[in-house]
């Protein structure tokens, strides 16, 4: 069964797969509304920003599920992210409900949802519902919606 996905970059696409993320904000708008495969990009932040970015608080409560061994120590800045973040891989399906411009106020946009997007007036904020993680599988992500062939047992 082929549906639509989209790519983002790691830690955002595993934020939507652990449910702390409920919008991606996008600069532009889509009238698409269904299922949509979350997919983390191959590439994106230098290790270097990713470790900066996933040292702070939030990102390490918000992450803490995919820790195999529960929140890193002390030793935050030893962390290589491809340890517990998948890179190139599908993480998880989402139901797209709606496409909101972010001049509309939404309090859902408060606290940690304002941390995790960019909700500046001109974007669009993308609403994800029932989002289920998935095994990770590997994926070539595109650019906007694409379209991409899931196994059988994941279109459920």
């Amino acid at each position: 069964m082929k549906i639509k996905a989209l790519s983002l970059w790691q830690p955002w696409a595993s934020l939507i797969a652990v449910g702390a993320k409920q919008y991606e904000t996008r600069s532009w708008k889509t009238d698409y509304r269904g299922p949509l495969l979350i997919c983390a990009a191959q590439g994106g932040l230098s290790e270097k920003a990713l470790k900066e970015l996933l040292i702070q608080p939030k990102f390490v409560k918000a992450l803490e599920p995919l820790f195999d061994a529960g929140v890193p120590g002390d030793n935050l800045q030893q962390w290589i992210p491809s340890w517990f973040l998948p890179f190139g891989k599908a993480v998880a399906i989402a139901q797209l409900t709606a496409c909101i411009p972010t001049f509309q106020y939404q309090t859902d946009w408060i606290g940690l949802e304002a941390t995790f997007g960019d909700f500046s007036s001109g974007r669009y904020a993308w609403k994800l519902e029932n989002v289920r993680a998935i095994e990770p599988f590997p994926v070539k992500g595109r650019q906007g919606l694409f379209k991409i062939e899931i196994p059988e047992d994941l279109a459920a």
